[in-house]
């Protein structure tokens, strides 16, 4: 799979930093690159090397606790004119985008090949991030862009062009994995409304003659630090869907493998938290659950840290299907005309999940002459007669079913009654778990 990220590329809306959707495998460090054989002119071949080697290693330079490590290969001969590939499996830097194939807007582009298992990651405005395994970034510099060095920017000797080396952090920020601060469209819409965020080197954008993205800014590190450094994700092999009461299990995963002075607390969502490192929980009452757990420790590079991860509705507890709120039983009727009736399910959908199969079966003289799959469904009897009507639901919680009897008359009026004894041919739902119909008088 291939994306790619450019400094004049939109987005989705951010309002901090944000996730690209890969990363390097970190054990597999340091990340090796090289740059291909062509000098722009407004540059020499020693500081074109030494300003992309400087936008690679200032993000482990500058956030430390991230940890990120890049090895520069030297000069890829003979390669330049062939530009960026996804299949060559090389890292490669370009200038003056050799094919063509940058956005006419952009100061740079990163082309990042990824794929394989992922991890989630939080990112500030709530959302999960889904990051996967990057294998392949290139990063190529727009042809049409006019570049000047960091030392003829502070000395003030700069006419409209822009800095290499905030575009080269920047780039490198995308290489790394790292996605827009603000993308145009949230600076337009005044969502990105923190003055740091727009000092950020992952902002969307840079201007000319500004070294403002050439050094990080506590939004970028961060960032990166989220990606790369410590972290705490859980799993569990329990049942995470089930009925009252259930008991979930949990393992940590952390950066080292260990959890050597590492401190844990983890809340459950139902208000019951624990402080063990693979803690289980017994679920006691129905609901969807959000589970968080949070982890401090030391880092010889980066000192004292503190970690969240959290998973929304990680766990769905159940009780058998019911009325819902305000209701007596699990379903009633209205007449509509005719032998047509609209039938009402009333169960209660308080939870998202707790019901997963609903099946109607209408039954006459002890004989089944119906079965409906819908949630309320309308159902012609075709004839006068009385019928009993049996609402079967099912979900992780158990099942339940309920009948109704309806007179059904040609004069268009619907009766009702009780009819006692156990309903015949209820759905596979129901057979050979010994569940009891409750039969319900409608008034």
């Amino acid at each position: 799979m291939m994306v790619l990220t450019a400094l004049l590329l939109s987005g989705s809306p951010a309002h901090a930093w944000n996730l690209a959707g890969w990363a390097w495998d970190s054990n597999e460090f340091p990340v090796p690159w090289y740059l291909a054989d062509y000098v722009t002119p407004e540059l020499s071949a020693e500081y074109e090397e030494e300003v992309t080697r400087l936008g690679a290693s200032i993000w482990a330079e500058q956030a430390p606790c991230a940890g990120t490590s890049d090895l520069y290969m030297g000069i890829r001969e003979g390669h330049w004119a062939s530009g960026p590939s996804s299949s060559d499996l090389v890292n490669t830097v370009y200038f003056d985008d050799p094919t063509a194939r940058n956005d006419e807007s952009a100061l740079g582009v990163t082309y990042t090949s990824f794929g394989g298992a992922y991890f989630p990651i939080e990112e500030p405005d709530g959302d999960i991030a889904y990051i996967f395994e990057a294998y392949d970034s290139d990063i190529v510099f727009s042809d049409w862009a006019q570049w000047a060095t960091t030392e003829d920017i502070a000395a003030g000797n700069c006419n409209n062009e822009y800095s290499i080396e905030g575009v080269a952090t920047h780039e490198f920020g995308h290489f790394w994995g790292m996605a827009h601060s603000c993308e145009r469209e949230d600076v337009e819409s005044g969502r990105c409304t923190e003055l740091a965020w727009y000092e950020a080197t992952m902002f969307w954008t840079g201007a000319a003659c500004d070294l403002t993205q050439a050094n990080l800014a506590e939004d970028d590190i961060q960032g990166i630090t989220a990606l790369y450094g410590p972290y705490a994700s859980f799993s569990t092999d329990s049942e995470t869907s089930g009925g009252v009461p259930l008991e979930v299990c949990f393992d940590l995963e952390t950066k080292t493998g260990d959890y050597e002075g590492l401190e844990v607390e983890w809340s459950f969502g139902d208000g019951a938290t624990s402080t063990e490192f693979a803690p289980c929980h017994t679920y006691e009452t129905q609901g969807q659950f959000t589970v968080y757990v949070t982890i401090t420790g030391t880092d010889p590079s980066c000192g004292s840290y503190s970690f969240d991860q959290r998973e929304p509705a990680f766990v769905t507890v159940c009780e058998p299907p019911h009325p819902g709120e305000g209701f007596s039983g699990t379903f009633t009727y209205e007449y509509v005309e005719g032998t047509t009736y609209q039938m009402i399910n009333q169960a209660d959908l308080s939870v998202y999940g707790c019901i997963d199969q609903v099946a109607w079966d209408v039954f006459k003289d002890g004989q089944k002459v119906q079965s409906i799959s819908a949630w309320s469904p309308k159902i012609d009897f075709g004839e006068e007669g009385t019928y009993e009507v049996v609402l079967n639901l099912g979900g992780p919680g158990g099942i339940s079913a309920e009948s109704l009897t309806i007179d059904v008359g040609t004069d268009g009026v619907g009766g009702c009654s009780a009819v006692p004894g156990a309903a015949a041919g209820l759905f596979g739902l129901l057979a050979g778990l010994g569940a009891a119909v409750r039969r319900r008088h409608q008034p």
